[in-house]
């Protein structure tokens, strides 16, 4: 306190003034050590807390560890318990085994020595004397004791250790000694010694006068043949085991021709055979197809063909015989059915038979001859039978009008309640679930917890299940029908017509698992809260949570809770009365459960649409055999699938009532494939051959893929569109058939144009290589070995080098990209015109089924002109290579492909062709099979491979050049969509143009595209921030075009017979047209077009904006425009008048000069009706 005064008195303070300093200052002084002291003490408060909690968590830590050594110490005893219990069972096994083993040891010595006593009394004649001689002398030796005697015998001859027995079955028994001879191996020239007299036969055997044929039929069974030998003795050991098992012989191939076919019959036959005629009188004349030659020839009166190509035989001549009809089937048969044949498939069959035969059809004959092989049929993978399109099922507009049932388990280990099985229960309309722990599952069990819930939720008026017994027996059918419920089933194996509720089950038995990871027998008491976390979060077909969907508000869960807490920010509701907030509860549940049904129609949509991208629309009819696709074993190497049975009835519209066995069931189609059955006899093939023109009669044989290691994919994985019938499927097949070898992953060699690289300058191109990351350079090399092996590059010492980049693809994998950019700066560039995507859907106009074919790295099947080869080398870490075919990356490597196909598809209607994608459009199914014929009679002509997996035939909808096109429209691709959707909203300049770049691509789709995107590529220009300041006119544009996207806008395809009607617009911000053409006497776009104003166009007065509007438009659209009458329609009155009006202003005099090279009829329509090109324009102003 003294300070204070003294500090006071320095201030200057005085009397009072210096009393109230000095008690203010200890007042606060005092304050200060107050809240010192409370600080400490809050201090000490927390330590303890800390220490308090510290050691709760100690204690819990320590029980949970004591928990789980207590499970572990159980579960020990248990596995030990367990391991006894089964050594126990293997010990009585073992028993019982040894003792069947000595019973059937002892029945094997019985039945081996009344064989020895058969055979040694009814031997052949010439042996008889000589066994009787033996015997009896044997019986005259004198009485053997115990220890070392000489026998001579046929059997044995030398010094053993005998025993003497008391009751012996013979006079001399010989067991398993070293240089003994088998019983039915005696020394036939054996003689009794001569030192020995002869021995007069006093005492006969004594059977040697009985009648022994009761005693050989008896036997008969148990005497061995001399190739299956049988040694008598005491012990038999392993080695003595194994030489008598006997090995269980193969199965024997029956085959449908088992006559030997020498030289003479061949000849025969050929000669017989009409198919083989044209070949014999035809002179012997070299044929070129492809890189390949083909020449047939006779040569010692049998008929060959003679193929040869660089990749076949080593390059040469491979001779074939040509296979008359009577024995076709039996080479396919040899090729594919043998043991050594192995049922391969289609390709590796024909190729097997190429090898050494030929007939023409062959690939037909092989392909209908595989596919009716029954082993074949019976164990293809499940995965190779296509399912059927995904039926939609009915939305649900009610709130538990219809629930999904199921049930989890049997559950290990079981809770420690006694829990086993969860039921569990979803509303279909607003996905709330139920779950329900059972100690058992009885009929009763799961009647009485359904009641429990519907006590809650209330009675649904539909139940769906499986064909579990709780649910299809008599209890549970009397208790839906005291509760009024319809009871749904689902059809046997086939659980995805309940999947809502399978899907369910499979996210509560995976966040179960997480829950409950420490305590797992505590699992029971998890589920409630488990269900409150599935509830609260928004279902991803709805777009609500269940708990939206069921009350109509936001529960208060984790998170709000924890809101509050930091916040202190609780929201007061709002005073209702009751009336009132029923009212608006009703209105906001009617509300919510329309946009949620609205949401489920198009993730039904969506779902569909990707399930449907591989299914095929397979029908069967009352009649057909198929197989069910249901192992008839759990063993793979003996599993195969159950069948062929009869389809008896069609009982919905993927639903099948099959007559299995005694009984008939209902299976759905995707557990049914169609049972193929073999002819009796040899498929005729004369009527399904065309007719070979000169260059075309080898029907697409060349044997260019045989023996090729690289070929991974064939005709079997072509799509075939989904709408189409068994005739046409079956017509697409046998024209793969006859085009198999087109249906490659392995690019082919045309030599329809070569790639020429002509350089401005001399000066060689030598590029430092780049560096290569290690973990690249492994599937660096594996590539090059790859394009080595393929024929793509070769080893070079070329002058010219090019760097290699390793580029990561989408899937994680690499790919290898040569850097041509400085060879591509001196080369002479190559003026070959491009095809425009509009030019090509003019040209798809009335078209009703496509195909889309992918050629199999269409670069990759030009070679490189010779001299040029040196000018593509490339530098890699293991070397320098060159390109024996089309690299990608060179400037003119585009122009060279495009003259390609323009060549080989000279004078073809039809088709169309964007880079190394065609598409076959035709409006019937037969003129689109011929015009597939003819594509791929000048693909093999040009020796041009299609990558199978990328080509879809027959089919009403399909992607190209990024649209969608079906039955005369052409919509977004959805992925795409999808794509603009789902990126997150651009935050930088970069991010802008790009979102910018991948929407303007559908901007033909948008009317308007201009001026509502105009606020976001505003904020492009030079001079504005790096980061975007997004603000409520960018957030605008941004919502409008994704909006806009997800509406799946269509267009229709230009119709050039029809007149077009062209719509324009103007607004403050830009300009617009809209290209139509009335269908069905309504009118639909064909193109929409627009353009953002610039500073001084904006200046322009509304005259001359509509105007620009007229002029723009016409100049976008002058490709279908140009020449033809077409109807001008605007909403600005004055502008009908521009043919005939005078105007002082020039600019628009110059305009309506420009026009008058268009014969249009101009009308004025109602600015209400310019919804295209007037609405959304003045929406984005």
């Amino acid at each position: 306190m003294a300070e204070f005064w003294a500090k006071g008195i320095e201030l200057g303070l005085k009397g009072k003034q210096l009393t109230e300093f000095v008690e203010s200052q200890t007042r606060l002084l005092a304050q200060r050590e107050e809240r010192q002291a409370q600080r400490e003490r809050e201090e000490k408060e927390r330590q303890a807390q800390r220490e308090r909690e510290e050691k709760e968590r100690q204690a819990h830590r320590e029980e949970r560890q004591a928990q789980r050594e207590r499970e572990e110490r159980q579960a020990q005893r248990e596995r030990e318990e367990r391991e006894r219990e089964a050594q126990r069972e293997e010990r009585q096994i073992e028993l019982k085994r040894l003792e069947l083993q000595i019973k059937m040891e002892m029945k094997r010595l019985e039945l081996q020595t009344k064989m020895v006593r058969v055979q040694n009394q009814h031997e052949a004649p010439r042996q008889r004397d000589d066994q009787q001689q033996m015997l009896h002398r044997a019986s005259k030796l004198p009485a053997f004791t115990d220890g070392k005697d000489q026998i001579d015998t046929p059997d044995f001859t030398g010094e053993v250790e005998a025993v003497c027995l008391k009751k012996p079955l013979y006079d001399l028994l010989i067991g398993n000694i070293g240089g003994a001879r088998r019983p039915d191996d005696p020394d036939v020239e054996w003689r009794m010694g001569a030192a020995q007299p002869a021995v007069e036969e006093e005492d006969p055997l004594p059977f040697a006068n009985e009648d022994i044929s009761e005693l050989l039929r008896d036997d008969r069974a148990t005497v061995h043949r001399r190739d299956q030998p049988q040694v008598v003795s005491a012990v038999t050991t392993r080695a003595q085991a194994k030489k008598d098992k006997t090995t269980t012989p193969l199965r024997v191939t029956n085959s449908s021709a088992t006559a030997v076919v020498d030289r003479d019959r061949l000849i025969q036959l050929q000669e017989a055979d009409s198919t083989l005629t044209k070949y014999r009188s035809r002179p012997v004349k070299e044929m070129t197809k492809g890189e390949g030659t083909v020449q047939f020839e006779v040569k010692a009166k049998i008929l060959y063909r003679v193929f040869q190509h660089a990749r076949v035989n080593g390059g040469k001549p491979l001779r074939q015989v040509l296979v008359p009809q009577p024995l076709r089937r039996q080479v396919m048969e040899v090729a594919h059915d043998s043991i050594m044949g192995g049922h391969l498939g289609v390709k590796k069959t024909s190729d097997r038979i190429q090898a050494a035969f030929y007939w023409p059809g062959l690939h037909a004959d092989v392909t209908r001859f595989c596919r009716s092989c029954d082993i074949c049929q019976k164990t293809i993978p499940r995965g190779r039978v296509p399912k059927v399109p995904l039926q939609k099922m009915p939305l649900i507009d009610r709130p538990f009008k219809r629930v999904a049932i199921d049930l989890i388990g049997e559950i290990k280990p079981p809770s420690e309640a006694g829990h086993r099985w969860v039921l569990t229960l979803v509303d279909y309309a607003t996905r709330y679930p139920e779950a329900v722990p059972l100690k058992k599952i009885d009929t009763e069990t799961v009647a009485e917890a359904l009641v429990d819930i519907f006590s809650r939720i209330g009675v649904p008026e539909e139940i769906l299940t499986d064909l579990g017994t709780q649910f299809v027996s008599e209890c549970m059918e009397e208790v839906n029908r005291l509760l009024s419920i319809r009871h749904l089933t689902t059809t046997p194996y086939h659980p995805m017509c309940n999947g809502l509720v399978e899907k369910f089950n499979a996210t509560l038995k995976s966040t179960l698992k997480k829950l409950c990871s420490e305590q797992p027998r505590q699992w029971h008491r998890y589920i409630n809260a488990l269900l409150f976390a599935y509830r609260e979060v928004p279902q991803e077909s709805t777009g609500f949570s269940p708990f939206e969907l069921m009350y109509g508000r936001t529960v208060r869960g984790p998170m709000q809770i924890l809101k509050e807490l930091w916040t202190k920010d609780v929201d007061t509701p709002e005073v209702k009365n009751s009336y009132q907030y029923v009212f608006e509860l009703r209105e906001k549940l009617e509300e919510t459960l329309e946009i949620s049904r609205e949401n489920l129609r198009k993730s039904q949509d969506s779902g569909k649409h990707y399930y449907d991208r591989k299914a095929v629309n397979r029908k069967f009819t009352p009649g057909n055999k198929v197989l069910i696709l249901l192992p008839t074993d759990h063993n793979k190497l003996l599993m195969q699938w159950k069948g062929p049975y009869e389809v008896e009835a069609v009982v919905g519209i993927n639903d099948y009532k099959v007559n299995v066995g005694k009984k008939s069931k209902i299976y759905h189609a995707n557990l049914l494939k169609l049972y193929v059955e073999r002819p009796p006899e040899a498929v005729q093939v004369a009527a399904s051959v065309e007719e070979p023109t000169e260059l075309d009669e080898f029907d697409g044989e060349e044997l260019l893929e045989l023996g090729d290691l690289h070929k991974k994919e064939g005709v079997d994985d072509v799509k075939l569109g989904p709408d189409l019938t068994e005739d046409q499927q079956k017509e697409l097949h046998d024209f793969m058939g006859d085009f198999t070898h087109r249906f490659s992953d392995v690019p082919g060699s045309t030599s329809l144009v070569e790639h020429e690289v002509h350089l401005t300058s001399d000066v060689l191109v030598r590029s430092k290589p780049y560096p290569i990351p290690f973990q690249a350079r492994e599937s660096l090399k594996k590539d090059i070995d790859n394009m080595l092996k393929m024929g793509v590059i070769r080893e070079s010492s070329s002058p010219y080098s090019s760097p290699v980049v390793v580029v990561k693809k989408k899937d994680g994998t690499n790919r290898v990209c040569i850097d041509f950019r400085k060879v591509n700066k001196i080369t002479v560039f190559d003026p070959e015109p491009m095809p425009t995507a509009a030019d090509l859907f003019r040209r798809l106009t009335g078209s009703k089924i496509f195909s889309k074919i992918d050629l199999s790295k269409g670069y990759w099947q030009i070679p490189v002109r010779e001299e040029d080869i040196p000018k593509t080398a490339f530098a890699t870490p293991d070397g320098t290579y060159e390109c024996l075919r089309m690299p990608f990356g060179m400037v003119n490597s585009g122009a060279t492909l495009k003259r390609g196909m323009r060549k080989m598809l000279k004078g073809m209607k039809n088709v169309v062709y964007y880079w190394d994608d065609l598409l076959v459009h035709t409006e019937t199914f037969a003129e689109h099979l011929e015009t597939l014929r003819e594509l791929f009679s000048r693909l093999t002509k040009a020796n041009l491979t299609v990558r199978p997996s990328k080509c879809i035939l027959g089919t009403d909808n399909v992607d190209f050049i990024g649209h969608s096109l079906k039955e005369g429209q052409k919509g977004l691709l959805l992925e795409n969509v999808t794509k603009i959707l789902n990126a997150p909203r651009p935050e930088t300049k970069k991010q802008v143009r790009s979102f910018l770049g991948l929407a303007g691509y559908y901007r033909e789709f948008i009317p308007n595209f201009a001026a509502i995107t105009a606020p976001l590529s505003d904020m492009t220009r030079k001079g504005c921030p790096n980061r975007i300041l997004w603000g409520p006119a960018q957030e605008k544009a941004y919502q409008t075009v994704r909006d806009l996207m997800s509406r799946d806008p269509v267009l229709r395809l230009p119709d050039t017979a029809k007149e077009f009607i062209l719509r324009t617009d103007a607004s403050d911000e830009g300009i617009g047209a809209m290209l139509m053409q009335e269908h069905g006497g309504k009118p639909f776009p064909v193109s929409y077009a627009s353009k953002k104003l610039s500073g001084a166009e904006k200046n322009y007065s509304t005259m001359e904006k509509e105007c620009l509007a007229i002029v723009w438009g016409i100049k976008k659209f002058e490709l279908y425009l140009q020449g033809v009458k077409f109807v001008l329609q605007t909403d600005h009155k004055p502008l009908t008048y521009l043919n005939s009006a005078k105007f002082v202003n020039n600019r628009i005099m110059r305009w309506v000069m420009y026009l008058q090279n268009f014969d249009m009829r101009v009308e004025s329509i109602k600015g209400s009706d310019n919804v295209g090109a007037d609405f959304l324009s003045r929406v984005c102003d």
